[in-house]
């Protein structure tokens, strides 16, 4: 009998020991996720932080960069006829903040003084002798040098909006017969006429740079200078 008792137990132990070793066996491998997630998501959180970190670093590195300030080859063309020819001599002079962009620059300085020409030459003297004038030539430049340098800026706005005329009923001809008739006809013709408003004061602030419509962003060419601009 006891026999028999001792290989039930023994069997029972037997039986006992592989299930033991199955548990220990899942509880290992519960606690290699866990800690196999644990450890990925403390990398992706590493990794994360670093990269904002790098970012954050490099924002405020391109915000508290020095303005840089390449100079252009002075330009000679001559203006849309008036009142016989003018010549307009333009020194221009870009500002930037990519230090890596004065490179560029010279790369792409042929197709660069190319368009520039071709806008120049497509001015007149009279567009350009107001201040309104130089500012709207100067967002010019500055919209067409980033494009060819592959930057996307917002294109310049219309500083100067072109009047429309106002149609006017043609004034009848003075009578002959009366005396009165042609100084009559004279003074409703001054009447009618469409007096100038006078020119608005020049402020030092118009002497400001325009708002930058593009967020602030410090991309490519930010600004256009003049450092000469005489027309003959």
């Amino acid at each position: 009998m006891s026999t028999k008792k001792d290989d039930k137990k023994a069997s029972a132990e037997g039986e006992e020991v592989p299930r033991k070793s199955k548990k220990i066996l899942i509880l290992i491998l519960v606690a290699v996720v866990v800690l196999a997630a644990g450890g990925g998501a403390a990398w992706f959180f590493l990794v994360k932080n670093k990269s904002h970190a790098e970012e954050n670093k490099k924002k405020l590195s391109e915000s508290t960069a020095p303005a840089l300030f390449v100079p252009l080859d002075r330009f000679t063309v001559n203006l849309v006829q008036e009142q016989g020819d003018q010549v307009l001599q333009l020194g221009i002079t870009l500002k930037t903040y990519d230090p890596e962009l004065e490179e560029k620059i010279k790369k792409e300085m042929p197709e660069i003084r190319s368009r520039l020409l071709e806008l120049l030459s497509s001015k007149r003297a009279s567009e350009l002798q107001t201040l309104q004038g130089k500012k709207r030539l100067a967002a010019e430049i500055l919209y067409l040098t980033n494009k060819i340098l592959g930057f996307k800026k917002t294109p310049p706005p219309d500083l100067v909006p072109s009047a429309v005329p106002v149609a006017q009923a043609p004034a009848a001809p003075p009578a002959l017969g009366n005396s009165g008739g042609l100084a009559a006809a004279l003074q409703q013709a001054d009447a009618k006429a469409v007096v100038a408003a006078p020119p608005k004061p020049v402020s030092v602030r118009d002497f400001l740079p325009e708002p930058n419509e593009d967020g602030g962003s410090r991309d490519g060419v930010v600004d256009v200078l003049f450092t000469d601009f005489i027309i003959q």
